[in-house]
């Protein structure tokens, strides 16, 4: 048994024959779509790997952004079906859920209200978006224009942006305004910038972590590894919150199911607490 599906075993407090169903609401399945598997073999060894790690419920996703103008909403539906099959025909016990990784514009609102962006799952309830590279875009402007559609913002890898991450007043903002915050499972375990991990433990105990992507991309880099990342989850939050975002909130949420998540705490005694002042 490897390392990191120990470690999951230890957080659910399980034998190591039962863990606990994860879902990584973040991985590039979608063979030869963008900078992810390159050929349907390397898309199965990952879902392979996911399954070690403890995962049944997976997205089946690719960048839709200018520098991949082929990736329709169409065309990424069409690729999952096409791997859901093959899954089913090698026995592999994934659930694949077809969804756009969306980088923000200008046009993002248009884009999607003409049919052009895929959401998670195909359930027009969430979209997973990011920050177009080497910026930081404010997304409240979209978050409250497509409130009354009944669509929220999901912001992938948000440990990624200095000004989130380190602004636990905007982050509470986004948050309260519908948006829901992914953090790279990676990130948790082996933290890459200086102050990363410090961060990322303060955004967990305030509630602000709400689901967990492996980015994962391939076998040779960006492996789609979760495990020790819920494991260092549930060092700073315990086993049953952990479980809760790895697991249950992320399969809501791919699976079209309501995701509600409590209230963020009172701003000044929270603060003061945390930061003093």
């Amino acid at each position: 048994m490897c390392d990191d599906t120990r470690a999951l075993s230890a957080v659910c407090g399980m034998s190591r024959s039962v863990m606990v169903p994860l879902a990584d609401t973040h991985v590039h399945l979608l063979a030869g779509l963008d900078d992810g598997p390159p050929t349907p073999d390397v898309a199965l060894a990952m879902c392979r790997l996911l399954v070690a790690e403890g995962v049944r419920h997976a997205t089946a996703l690719a960048h839709q952004n200018p520098g991949y103008p082929d990736n329709t909403a169409d065309r990424l539906r069409a690729a999952a079906a096409a791997l859901a099959v093959q899954l089913a025909e090698q026995k592999i016990p994934l659930s694949v859920h077809p969804t756009g990784e969306i980088m923000l514009t200008p046009a993002t609102l248009d884009e999607w209200r003409a049919g052009r962006l895929l959401s998670v799952g195909d359930h027009r309830q969430w979209l997973l978006v990011e920050m177009p590279h080497d910026k930081f875009v404010d997304v409240l402007p979209l978050a409250e224009a497509l409130k009354p559609e009944g669509v929220g913002l999901i912001v992938a890898h948000a440990e990624r942006y200095g000004p989130l991450l380190d602004d636990p007043a905007l982050t509470a903002q986004w948050i309260a305004a519908g948006c829901r915050i992914q953090v790279t499972a990676r990130a948790l375990a082996d933290p890459w910038e200086p102050g990363q991990d410090e961060a990322l433990e303060r955004w967990a105990k305030c509630g602000f972590i709400h689901l967990l992507g492996s980015d994962g991309h391939g076998i040779d880099r960006r492996r789609p590894v979760l495990a020790a990342g819920v494991a260092r989850l549930a060092k700073w939050v315990g086993r049953a919150q952990a479980r809760r975002i790895a697991g249950e909130w992320g399969r809501a949420v791919l699976e079209g199911e309501p995701f509600t998540v409590p209230p963020c705490p009172p701003r000044r005694g929270w603060f003061t607490r945390l930061f003093g002042g």
